[in-house]
């Protein structure tokens, strides 16, 4: 049995990670997994890096989640699922807690821990061949803590709920729709989409978004104005050199320079 590999490829400012596992429709490991988050948190140190993009080898599917030939032995009983769990969450806080912009690149299936792990990223891009869905009461599982807050920062709790209800895969215009993805573009020209979304995240401020990200995880966690975390978040912002670049540039009436826009890696 494979075990897959994660890729990764830079391109300039631009970091892609690759999910190639296609026997299995890019289905996830546990090494996988692992590998993963490691991948993130490393590309999280890189001030270099300015754009993450995930995508799934092939054009088949984005991941058709954990491999599900390994539950036999990793995911069986408490102590096995519950050791599981943590590395799948490592994975997707790893992604959200990541300084930037993290693109998924949707081609055909995204289910189950597929979709979970595209709806940690921060935009969702996906061809019309795409499928997403949680048909996960077939298996009897159930979906884990972070996988479930990754879905929540999408839809609302009842939503959630219907998609294991269902136990059937949406279209992309069906997940466009409530909002599981960003935008839904024909096959031909998903390239082209990516292509615009890594422009114009290249095009703002690296020092803004870092802060976007940061500042949702704070509000949405109960933080108060008065909190050390607000105070060094602002301090990191408007103590910094891009502030001030966006500011001469909005009074000089030109483009601010904050970096050269590069293309993603295949």
């Amino acid at each position: 049995m494979s075990n897959g590999r994660i890729h990764l490829h830079r391109a300039g400012a631009v970091a892609t990670i690759v999910l190639d596992h296609p026997e299995v429709l890019n289905a996830l490991t546990a090494a996988m997994w692992r590998q993963l988050g490691e991948t993130v948190r490393h590309l999280s140190t890189e001030r270099t890096i300015r754009v993450i993009v995930i995508r799934g080898a092939g054009d088949q599917a984005f991941s058709s989640g954990a491999d599900i030939r390994e539950f036999p032995v990793r995911r069986m009983g408490l102590t096995a699922a519950w050791a599981y769990d943590r590395l799948v969450s490592a994975a997707l806080e790893a992604i959200q807690e990541a300084p930037q912009p993290v693109i998924a690149v949707v081609r055909g299936l995204a289910v189950g821990g597929g979709l979970e792990l595209a709806a940690a990223c921060d935009v969702r891009i996906a061809a019309d061949d795409a499928r997403l869905g949680l048909p996960i009461g077939r298996l009897g599982v159930m979906p884990g803590l972070a996988e479930t807050r990754a879905l929540l920062r999408l839809l609302p709790p009842g939503k959630v709920v219907e998609l294991v209800l269902r136990g059937e895969l949406l279209s992309a215009a069906e997940a466009v729709e409530i909002g599981l993805l960003t935008e839904v573009v024909p096959v031909e020209r998903i390239e082209a989409a990516v292509q615009r979304w890594v422009e114009r995240l290249l095009a703002q401020s690296s020092d803004t978004l870092r802060a976007t990200k940061a500042m949702v995880r704070l509000a949405t966690s109960g933080s108060t104005l008065d909190d050390a975390h607000y105070r060094a978040l602002l301090a990191s912002v408007y103590e910094g050199e891009a502030y001030r670049e966006g500011v001469r540039a909005f009074l000089e009436k030109r483009a601010p320079k904050f970096g050269e826009a590069v293309s993603p890696s295949e």
